[in-house]
């Protein structure tokens, strides 16, 4: 399939991408660039995936909060609901850029919470949740839980290939992929 990264609904793994890249001459002004990146699922044929080692923002405001709940809820809904979602992450979050493709369409969540409404496995046996974001705030605002166990993501990257090598699929962890890395460049 030319490089294109099948993805099996019933996989039990978690699979990660990285992506390496060095700018500039082999001296001492050369900039290295990684990514690494969850796949998430596919549609249409496309892989997806998110961005976990780039973060964003430590605070959420209502504007950031609006375009973070755009991506589950109608505008209404994301209206209502900005609010309780400042008071629950906006002194405390994890926001990542997730990549560069659909960054005006919402936000994504990804977490470890099975119960939460909404949420849906990224695949089986993972127990790596993504969606639920009003279970989230609520889960947070009722002190279930830390702000800090959940990461958002603003964009993605679509279509995820390693046919140039320029992208490398490993397995990873639970762990790995929900562990915060906020202190990165």
């Amino acid at each position: 399939m030319h490089g294109l990264i099948q993805v099996h609904a019933n996989a039990a793994c978690c699979a990660l991408f990285f992506f390496w890249a060095c700018i500039g001459p082999l001296r001492l002004c050369r900039i290295c660039v990684a990514e690494v990146v969850l796949l998430l699922g596919a549609e249409g044929g496309r892989a997806q995936g998110v961005v976990l080692n780039r973060p964003f923002a430590r605070r959420v405001d209502g504007e950031l909060a609006q375009l973070l709940l755009k991506g589950e809820l109608s505008a209404v809904e994301a209206e209502s609901m900005v609010v309780d979602f400042v008071r629950a992450f906006g002194r405390d979050a994890a926001v990542y850029y997730g990549g560069p493709d659909a960054q005006a369409e919402g936000g994504t969540l990804v977490h470890g919470f099975a119960e939460l409404e909404g949420a849906q496995e990224i695949a089986s046996g993972t127990r790596i949740y993504r969606g639920g974001a009003v279970g989230a705030i609520r889960k947070v605002l009722a002190g279930e839980a830390s702000p800090l166990d959940f990461r958002w993501f603003i964009g993605r990257h679509d279509a995820l290939s390693t046919s140039d090598a320029a992208w490398a699929s490993v397995a990873c962890a639970r762990s790995l992929a929900l562990k915060q890395c906020l202190g990165l460049p």
